[in-house]
C-alpha cells in the first residue's frame, strides 16, 4: 500500500501542483525511472519520476507493514538532466 500524510499531499498541490495520487499511479504502474537511496536520511529511498516534461525526486520509506509511505516532492535539475539528457 502506499500512504501519505494529507496536508502535505493538499499542500502539493497547491505550491507544485503535483499530488501523491499522480505519484502513486506512477509507482504502481512502476513508470518510475529509477529508485536511489538517499544520502543524507539513511532510513529513506527516492523514488525518480517524470511529469509534466519533468522529473521529480520522491523521497519515501517502508515501514514495517511493507507500506510505501511518500513522504514530499521535488523537482530536480540534477535528476533531470542524468535522466532525460
Amino acid at each position: 500500500m502506499i500512504i501519505w500524510d494529507d496536508a502535505k499531499n493538499i499542500k502539493l498541490q497547491l505550491e507544485r501542483q503535483i499530488s501523491f495520487e499522480q505519484i502513486s499511479e506512477i509507482i504502481l504502474r512502476k513508470g518510475y525511472l529509477d529508485i536511489l537511496e538517499n544520502p543524507s536520511r539513511t532510513d529513506q529511498q527516492i523514488f525518480v519520476i517524470s511529469l509534466n516534461n519533468y522529473v521529480y525526486a520522491v523521497p519515501f520509506l517502508i515501514d514495517e507493514n511493507s507500506n510505501i509511505i511518500l513522504k514530499t516532492t521535488y523537482p530536480s535539475r540534477k535528476l533531470s538532466k542524468k535522466y532525460t539528457g
